[in-house]
């Protein structure tokens, strides 16, 4: 009878058995990973805030070491009280006779009889289009504090003031104005620091309407923020006349030179516009390029920036290339993205460095 062979046997196992992993090994794997978890997320988050900072900067304001909440030495909230002073009247001038281009443009004046009240800005009843009653009522004490009233700021008054736009058909009148905004009683630096701290307050009042692009709030902002170039800029004096350049402007035929005064406001030139050529504008020009190019006012002259260099071409083109400066060498953010990038770079290869080691 057939007998089957005997089954095999189960071999024996030669394979070593597998040993727990080296435990050096492990360690190094755990400091990569660390260092990796750690410098990565950091690097990301540096790359983040630096280009936050490049495209808001206003964001970034609390870092700041300078205090805006400055009205007065004296005080630490505006004293709400009417203008008292010297050299003030309320007696109206005598009306002029023709329109302004066939008026005589008067020189600077010296110390003349100020209009008493002077024109304020928002001259007629606040409207009641607010998103918020904090914005309206915010409006209402801004305008009432002699901070505020006392600086004449020329931003504004070309903006939203009725008594000063009505004065531009009298350039005697108009001169006497523009005097007192070239000459306040707190100096030109008190009075920027007052309308800085208006406008951070601004700010804050006025969030929602700001967010909802609230007329009233959004142009006030901007013409507080350009409160320190435009009193340059109405301040301008034409040296061959020794008259203020704006009452020039508003005195020429060609209202293309008025349209400059604008700009800071975020008004541009409009494209079919004949510039006259006139020096004053190339000086105001020259002193809107500077502004622009000055990282310290940058931030609050974005409407600038943005309306300058569409003048600066249609003034060239009608003017030629030393009539105003077409683009700027860096701005303030470029120049900071040149240096932050290095550094950028550097922690990022740190991080890579970290994350290779054995």
């Amino acid at each position: 009878m057939f007998t089957p062979p005997p089954s095999p046997g189960i071999p024996p196992n030669n394979t070593p058995p597998t040993t727990a992993p080296n435990v050096n090994a492990k360690r190094r794997i755990g400091r990569r990973t660390r260092w990796t978890v750690v410098l990565v997320p950091l690097a990301l988050i540096f790359i983040t805030a630096s280009t936050r900072y490049l495209t808001h900067p206003a964001a970034f304001d609390w870092l700041s070491s300078s205090e805006i909440s400055y009205f007065d030495k004296r005080a630490d909230t505006p004293a709400f009280a009417t203008l008292s002073g010297s050299a003030q009247s309320s007696a109206p001038p005598p009306a002029p006779t023709g329109p302004p281009s066939q008026q005589t443009v008067p020189v600077v004046p010296t110390s003349p009889t100020l209009p008493a009240p002077f024109p304020q800005p928002f001259d007629t009843a606040l409207s009641q289009n607010f998103s918020t009653i904090s914005c309206f009522n915010f409006f209402q004490n801004m305008t009432n504090t002699v901070p505020f009233r006392s600086c004449r700021a020329f931003s504004l008054l070309l903006q939203s003031s009725n008594a000063f736009i009505g004065a531009q058909s009298d350039l005697s009148r108009l001169n006497t104005l523009v005097w007192g905004t070239c000459n306040t009683e707190p100096t030109a630096d008190a009075c920027a620091a007052n309308m800085a701290w208006f406008s951070a307050n601004l700010a804050s009042a006025c969030a929602i309407d700001l967010k909802d692009r609230n007329s009233m709030a959004v142009n006030t902002q901007t013409a507080l923020d350009a409160y320190g170039v435009m009193r340059s800029a109405g301040c301008l004096i034409d040296p061959t006349t020794n008259s203020y350049c704006y009452l020039n402007a508003v005195h020429n035929s060609n209202p293309s030179d008025t349209f400059f005064y604008s700009l800071p406001l975020g008004i541009r030139v409009p494209n079919n516009t004949i510039a006259s050529c006139s020096a004053c504008t190339k000086s105001l020009m020259t002193l809107y390029y500077t502004a622009v190019g000055n990282s310290s006012t940058t931030p609050a002259l974005a409407h600038l920036k943005e309306a300058y260099p569409n003048a600066a071409k249609i003034a060239v083109a009608d003017c030629g290339t030393s009539y105003a400066t077409l683009a700027t060498a860096h701005s303030g953010a470029e120049s900071l993205r040149l240096r932050l990038w290095p550094g950028i770079l550097l922690l990022v290869g740190i991080a890579s460095a970290m994350a290779a080691l054995p």
